[in-house]
C-alpha cells in the first residue's frame, strides 16, 4: 500500500507562555495558522506527514487580576514559520478515518510585536520590551482528528497541542532573566488534501 497526499490547511491558534518567575497571571492569545501538508501512507493504518506552516503564538498578561481576557494589560504576538515531522496513525473505513499525529516540531521566529495598555510603573515588568533571545524553537506535537475521503481528495479537521521544549529568553537565574520561558500552543485547523497516486507513475 502506498498513498501520497498534498494540500493546504488553515485555522486558529491559542497560546500562552510558562514564565518562571511567573510575575503575573497569563491569558491565552489568539492567532491564525495556515500552510501546506504532505502525507505519505506506507502501509495500512500507518504513515508519515510533514507540514510547512505560518503560525501565530504569544500571550497576554492580567496585571490587575481582573480575570477577563478583554482587560489584559500587556500582550505579545510572535510570528513563526514551523515544520512538524509527524507519525500518522489512523483507523476507519475507505470513506472516513479517525487519526492521531505525534512528533517533533521545529520553528523559527519571523517577527514579534508588543502592546502595552497599562503604562503605570507597576506594569514595568522584566519581560516587557525584552526581545526574544532564542528565535529557533522546538517542541513535541500531539494531534487528533477525523477526515472524509472523497474520490481523489480528503477533507479533514484536526486539533493539536504543542509543548515547547526550548525557552524564548535565555535561561539564567537572576533578577533580569527567567529560568523558564517556554511556549504552550493549541490549534484547530481544517485542510483539504489531494491524492497524488493517480498522477505519479
Amino acid at each position: 500500500m502506498s498513498e501520497w497526499y498534498i494540500g493546504p490547511g488553515a485555522g486558529a491558534t491559542m497560546s500562552t507562555i510558562s514564565l518562571m518567575p511567573k510575575l503575573v497571571d497569563k491569558f491565552y492569545s489568539q492567532g491564525i495558522t495556515y500552510g501546506l501538508t504532505t502525507r505519505y501512507i506506507s502501509e495500512n493504518h500507518f504513515g508519515f506527514q510533514i507540514d510547512l506552516n505560518y503560525f501565530e503564538a504569544g500571550w497576554k498578561e492580567d496585571l490587575n487580576g481582573l480575570g477577563k481576557a478583554s482587560d489584559y494589560s500587556y500582550s505579545r504576538k510572535l510570528n513563526f514559520v514551523e515544520i512538524p515531522f509527524l507519525m500518522h496513525a489512523y483507523t476507519g473505513s475507505k470513506a472516513s478515518r479517525v487519526f492521531l499525529n505525534v512528533g517533533p516540531k521545529f520553528s523559527y521566529l519571523l517577527s514579534e510585536t508588543e502592546e502595552i495598555r497599562d503604562l503605570s510603573p507597576k506594569n514595568d515588568l522584566r519581560d516587557h520590551e525584552k526581545k526574544v533571545e532564542n528565535p529557533f524553537q522546538y517542541g513535541i506535537v500531539a494531534g487528533a482528528g477525523f477526515e472524509f475521503h472523497l474520490k481523489r481528495s480528503v477533507l479533514g479537521l484536526e486539533g493539536r497541542y504543542c509543548y515547547g521544549l526550548t525557552n524564548i529568553f535565555d535561561d539564567q537565574i537572576d533578577s533580569e532573566n527567567f529560568s523558564s520561558s517556554s511556549l504552550q500552543t493549541i490549534s484547530l485547523h481544517v485542510y483539504v488534501l489531494f491524492e497524488l497516486n493517480g498522477y505519479i507513475k
